[in-house]
C-alpha cells in the first residue's frame, strides 16, 4: 500500500474495500480504513495514492509535509490529505489514530473548501459524534457488510462537520454553549460536577470543551467551579452564623478538610480567620 510505511504496532488493523463502478459514480466511498497504534517512528511517504485521506488523532502528535509545507497536528486534531500529490506524514510520539482513504465525484470540492477555510489540520466541535461516524465506516469495512449509501452518508457527514467547524459561523456559536454550561454550573454548584458530565452536556469532547471554556472564561471548568464555590463560602461566612462544616457542604465541597485547604490556598487564610476579620470579597 505504501512505498514507505513504518512504525505501526501489532495491535494496528486495516481493512480494504473495492466499490463497484455504480457506487463510484453515485456515492462517496471508502477505499480502506484503519485503527493504528503507532510508535514515535511512524512514517508514511508517497508520491501519490489516488484518494483523499482523513486521519483522526485520538492520541499523540505528529506532522504532515505537503506542498513543501510542514503542518503539525496534536491530540484530537483531524488531518486531511490530498493523496493525489506527493505527501509525507508521521508521528513524533506514540500515537493512536483512526483513518480512512476515500473518494467520490465531488470529494475534491469538499476537500478544497475545508483547505481554504482551515488548511489540512482541523478541529471538530463534537468529537464524540465525529469519532462514532468514523468508527461506523471502520466497522462496516471490518465486517464485510458494506452499505454503499450508508458509507457515503457518513463520509459526507464527516466532511460537512469539518466545513462547518472551519467557518466563523460555528466559532461565533460557541459562546452560547459556554454561557449555558456556566448557568448549569451555577444552578448545580452544590452537586458533584465532573468534566465528563459537563462536556457531554455541551456535546463536546472533554479536551475540546476545556479548551473552549478556558478561551471564553479564562478558567478551566475545574478552576471555575472551585472559584464559584469559594465565593459562595465567603458569602456564607460573612452573612450567616452557620458552622464551617455546614458552609463547606452548602458550598459544594465534599469534605471539610478539602474545603479548608482550598480556602487557605486561594484566600491566604482559613475560613475562620476570614470570618473573624470580616474581609470583603
Amino acid at each position: 500500500m505504501h512505498p514507505i510505511d513504518i512504525g505501526c504496532t501489532k495491535k494496528s488493523t486495516v481493512f480494504f474495500y473495492t466499490p463497484g463502478e455504480t457506487s463510484k459514480q453515485v456515492f462517496f466511498y471508502p477505499l480502506c480504513a484503519g485503527h493504528y497504534f503507532c510508535t514515535k517512528e511512524y512514517l508514511v511517504q508517497r508520491n501519490n495514492y489516488n484518494s483523499f485521506l482523513l486521519i483522526y488523532v485520538k492520541k499523540g502528535a505528529g506532522y504532515l509535509y505537503v506542498d513543501n509545507k510542514k503542518h503539525l497536528f496534536h491530540e484530537e486534531d483531524v488531518v486531511l490529505v490530498d493523496c493525489y500529490k506527493p505527501h509525507m506524514y508521521g508521528t513524533t510520539r506514540d500515537s493512536e489514530i483512526l483513518w480512512t482513504h476515500f473518494d467520490g465525484s465531488t470529494s475534491r470540492e469538499y476537500v478544497q473548501t475545508i483547505f481554504s477555510n482551515a488548511g489540512p489540520v482541523c478541529s471538530v466541535r463534537n468529537l464524540i459524534s465525529f469519532e462514532k461516524d468514523l468508527n461506523r465506516i471502520l466497522l462496516m469495512l471490518s465486517s464485510g457488510s458494506i452499505n454503499d449509501a450508508l458509507c457515503s452518508y457518513y463520509i459526507v457527514k464527516i466532511l460537512t462537520d469539518l466545513i462547518l467547524c472551519s467557518t466563523k459561523t460555528l466559532e461565533e456559536d460557541t459562546r452560547p454553549i459556554t454561557e449555558d454550561i456556566i448557568s448549569y454550573i451555577n444552578e448545580n454548584i452544590r452537586e458533584r460536577l465532573t468534566l465528563e458530565d459537563l462536556a457531554n452536556k455541551a456535546g463536546l469532547s472533554p479536551f475540546y470543551f476545556t479548551r473552549l471554556f478556558k478561551k471564553e472564561t479564562g478558567y478551566t471548568p475545574h478552576e471555575y467551579i472551585v472559584v464559584s464555590r469559594i465565593n459562595i463560602a465567603k458569602f456564607y461566612l460573612k452573612s450567616t452564623t452557620s458552622s464551617i462544616k455546614e458552609i463547606c457542604f452548602s458550598s459544594g465541597f465534599s469534605s471539610e478538610s478539602s474545603f479548608c485547604t482550598t480556602f487557605r490556598k486561594m484566600c491566604g487564610m482559613t475560613p475562620t480567620e476570614y470570618r473573624d476579620n470580616n474581609y470583603d470579597a
